[in-house]
């Protein structure tokens, strides 16, 4: 049981480490939001949803269970055209901090989705995290209403994140990680093509470099790193998942500060604790429950 935990908390370590490059390969890619997500979500889909038909057919538990991976498909979507339009339009610290904060409002969605009583610490942490966020979009206000819609986009990707993690939480112990991941990821590309399509946005005339970043995005943060998590969701308690995914801001941060050369400002710096802080003092032992995210 103790090396099926190490394991387990092994595979969860890796996936953060890979989503923490996902940043700084998006702001490498020269295309448009829409397009990014659509490319990473596509090429994604692809190994995924035929390595679950390869796996053969797997039957549904009773409860109309495969409407969870595709509602988490749904919400993956929204999370990635938001979050990834934050990332064109704030820094990285930014945007990385904001959407972590996916736990607070699984917090606040508890009482209506899971039907658990939010205690006097959450709010607390919801307090001090919300400190810090207006610390991080009051440094953003000088730089004009462009970047501040991206600190905006950002907290609707983590809205969305929260969604998508409840779901998975709920769904993955019924289904396999290989079925669930084969039909979340397809859904979520083929709704992120379709807003492109919509948009008007173009699929080609890239650079070769925007092209290899974005293969990158669909292999490391998407297959392996989204993927780990997947997996963990039905061996992990799911608070030490979302504790987990507070290491992607600090990844995300020292990759673009040396590869983009991007340093955080003070202002920028002393919001993201108090955000990590307040993440934190939700997720405490107790106080979220553990088939509340993850």
């Amino acid at each position: 049981m103790h090396q099926g935990r190490l394991h387990a908390h092994a595979v969860l370590a890796i996936g953060v480490v890979a989503v923490s490059c996902a940043a700084v390969l998006i702001r490498e890619a020269d295309a448009p939001a829409l397009v990014i997500a659509a490319y990473r979500m596509g090429l994604a889909a692809v190994p995924a949803g035929a390595l679950a038909l390869a796996t053969g057919r797997e039957r549904a538990s009773a409860g109309g269970l495969w409407t969870w991976p595709l509602l988490a498909g749904t919400f993956l979507a929204l999370h990635f055209g938001f979050w990834i339009a934050s990332l064109q339009q704030t820094s990285v610290i930014t945007s990385v901090v904001l959407v972590t904060t996916t736990p607070v409002f699984v917090g606040l969605a508890s009482p209506f989705v899971l039907g658990e009583r939010v205690v006097t610490a959450t709010w607390a942490g919801i307090g001090i995290a919300t400190v810090g966020a207006a610390l991080m979009v009051t440094e953003d206000v000088g730089e004009g209403l462009g970047t501040v819609v991206g600190d905006l986009y950002a907290l609707l990707g983590a809205i969305f994140a929260a969604g998508y993690l409840m779901i998975g939480r709920r769904a993955r112990p019924h289904l396999s990680w290989v079925r669930y991941v084969g039909i979340v990821y397809p859904v979520a590309a083929v709704l992120l093509v379709v807003s492109v399509l919509v948009v008007g946005e173009p699929f080609t005339g890239y650079s070769t470099k925007t092209f290899v970043m974005l293969g990158l995005l669909a292999l490391v943060p998407q297959l392996v790193g989204h993927t780990a998590i997947n997996w963990s969701l039905a061996y992990v308690p799911a608070a030490m998942v979302a504790v987990a995914i507070l290491g992607e801001p600090v990844g995300a941060t020292t990759l673009a500060a040396f590869i983009l050369r991007e340093m955080p400002s003070a202002f920028e710096v002393a919001g993201a604790l108090l955000v990590l802080a307040g993440v934190y003092v939700v997720l405490r032992p107790g106080r979220v429950p553990t088939g509340a995210l993850g």
